[in-house]
């Protein structure tokens, strides 16, 4: 499909839902984000990512609540890649308006860790799929910018599986080995490894008093958890295909320590009060 630029952000994101709503399984993001209220803002220069979520948060009585969720795209990456990313997007807002996107509970660094990089790979397997079925309908854009920002690895797995069985494509198995070939690339687990302890964790410190006045005590993660995030999937797939603990699995833990080569950068909130202080999620309010 040849790419194209639209004149203004609102031609641009409703260019975007039109593409999405060619598959049921696109319309069924276009039908969440306008159920919910969600707005596509679209950035010349977001604080953060290039593309993030934001959500207003705050902590009663060991709940977080939501208001006015957002999902925040630079305005300057093609369509295609816009379209990917708003899945993605799409689908960490999911979690955290399912109950799943934040912890529940004071994790230790190398529970959150392990949360984090959870949730990860569940957003990138749910873009894969649907960017899949979207090739496959005749749309390949998202699919090859999937593959191009750094999820090749990912995109290969699920296509190996979806074309040896395509039945794999309705029972969850082809979305689970693309969550399981997240974890691959140790790259991408030092670089998550990273952005977690410099950026969630100093949420949590500065969050912990406030969550211990709402009845939020420390505890590890559990199967508990993982079960509710596989419910938001319309075919859950989590548990399938050898899974005895996503948790505790050595596969899903390896590397914890790791951290990228090189020099560290700045961190993107560094002297600005007022940008969001980590993807997804601004400060709980004290309350």
């Amino acid at each position: 499909m040849k790419e194209e630029f639209n004149n203004s952000a609102a031609d641009r994101i409703e260019g975007l839902f039109a593409r999405l709503r060619k598959v049921p399984e696109g319309e069924a993001v276009v039908i969440f984000l306008e159920k919910n209220g969600v707005k596509i803002d679209l950035q010349e220069d977001p604080v953060d990512w290039a593309a993030s979520t934001a959500t207003i948060t705050n902590v009663i009585d060991g709940h977080y609540s939501y208001i006015n969720p957002k999902i925040i795209l630079k305005a300057g990456l093609s369509d295609d890649n816009l379209l990917q990313a708003m899945i993605h997007e799409t689908e960490h807002l999911n979690q955290h308006l399912s109950g799943v996107g934040n912890p529940d509970r004071i994790l230790s660094q190398e529970e959150y860790i392990l949360f984090y990089r959870a949730a990860e790979a569940d957003a990138q397997a749910v873009c894969t799929d649907i960017s899949w079925r979207l090739k496959q309908s005749g749309d390949a854009g998202p699919w090859n910018e999937a593959r191009n920002v750094g999820f090749a690895n990912v995109c290969d797995a699920f296509e190996r599986m979806a074309l040896a069985d395509p039945a794999s494509l309705e029972d969850g198995r082809a979305r689970r080995v693309a969550f399981d070939a997240w974890f691959d690339e140790p790259e991408r687990l030092a670089g998550y490894n990273k952005a977690t302890v410099e950026n969630m964790i100093p949420f949590l410190a500065r969050g912990r008093e406030i969550f211990s006045r709402h009845n939020m005590s420390e505890a590890p993660l559990d199967n508990d958890w993982v079960d509710k995030m596989d419910a938001l999937a319309n075919q859950p797939y989590l548990k399938l295909m050898g899974y005895d603990s996503l948790l505790r699995n050595d596969k899903y833990r390896k590397d914890l320590d790791t951290r990228p080569i090189g020099a560290a950068p700045k961190p993107p909130n560094e002297g600005n009060e007022n940008a969001i202080s980590v993807k997804g999620v601004k400060p709980p309010q004290a309350a």
